[in-house]
């Protein structure tokens, strides 16, 4: 095993098995406050965008190694379905959006 990413993965992983569970529940707290705000400046940042004010969010449980992610869905004016994608920077806070227009995903 001469994978440091690796061996820095299972150490970790040791580690936070030997947490005690009063450890655990502040990291769920901390996880769940960090969902919120992904929601919070995501919904911002798509409104801004977008005018629409009503979303439903899904944010991403722990997002990526450096971002936290979100997928919002809400109607535009006239009932037109819009969606957008949404990262949030984990160390600046900075957020981006992309998506919106209705015909703007491609499946592939």
């Amino acid at each position: 095993m001469t994978n440091p990413l690796l061996r820095a993965a299972l150490v970790g992983a040791a580690l936070a098995l030997s947490l005690p569970a009063s450890a655990s529940a502040s990291s769920d707290d901390a996880w769940a406050d960090f969902q919120k705000e992904v929601a919070a400046r995501c919904k911002a940042a798509a409104t801004e965008d977008s005018g629409v004010k009503t979303w439903t969010v899904s944010v991403s449980a722990f997002g990526s190694q450096g971002f936290g992610m979100a997928v919002l869905t809400g109607k535009a004016q006239g009932g037109v379905p819009v969606k957008y994608v949404c990262a949030m920077n984990k160390q600046t806070n900075a957020v981006e959006v992309a998506g919106g227009e209705p015909t703007g995903w491609v499946a592939r």
